[in-house]
């Protein structure tokens, strides 16, 4: 079995090659690059003592930087569609005796713009949007309605809702 190497040595040793391959795997988005690196490092370092030597230490940093692209660019489509489940939350609001008429009319627009962006979407993604948001089902009970299993529900819906976002964002972006 391998000794150790002080995990100072492999940073020397490896952060300028970790750096060209993130810089490969990001497309050279210098932010990225920075936050990934620094972040895998991080991972790595908490992780040293479990590492068990069946791969290299630069393949263990390379997977470990693969796991933090895909974070990072998970964060900032969460980060980006943050509107969309919201959104979709109030038009489960009935129309209250509450709201002024000025409201109930921009509910109502609401209502439309929504509907007419789901309109565009493939109809599994607008029947998985419709069982989550408009049912308001839990993600077992869409599994069980759609035979399939919750992981999946879960990878559907996050498809569906970015699909959602980018046309949303198309229809109603600033300059439109």
């Amino acid at each position: 079995m391998k000794a150790l190497m002080p995990f100072e040595k492999v940073y020397r040793k490896l952060a300028l090659p970790l750096t060209k391959f993130i810089i490969k795997a990001v497309g050279g988005k210098e932010g990225v690059v920075d936050e990934v690196l620094s972040e895998t490092f991080v991972a790595a370092w908490k992780g040293w003592k479990t590492f068990k030597h069946k791969s290299s230490y630069f393949t263990w940093l390379c997977r470990i930087a693969l796991n933090k692209i895909a974070d990072y660019y998970r964060d900032q489509v969460n980060r980006n569609s943050g509107i969309i489940v919201p959104l979709f939350g109030n038009l489960n609001i009935p129309d209250d005796k509450s709201l002024s008429p000025e409201e109930k009319i921009s509910l109502q627009e609401l209502r439309e713009s929504v509907n007419n962006c789901l309109n565009l979407l493939p109809y599994e993604k607008r029947r998985l949007l419709w069982l989550k948001y408009w049912q308001d089902l839990s993600t077992r009970e869409v599994a069980k309605i759609l035979k399939i299993s919750e992981r999946a529900v879960e990878g559907r819906l996050y498809r569906a809702r970015h699909a959602f976002a980018k046309i949303w964002k198309t229809k109603f972006s600033k300059g439109k």
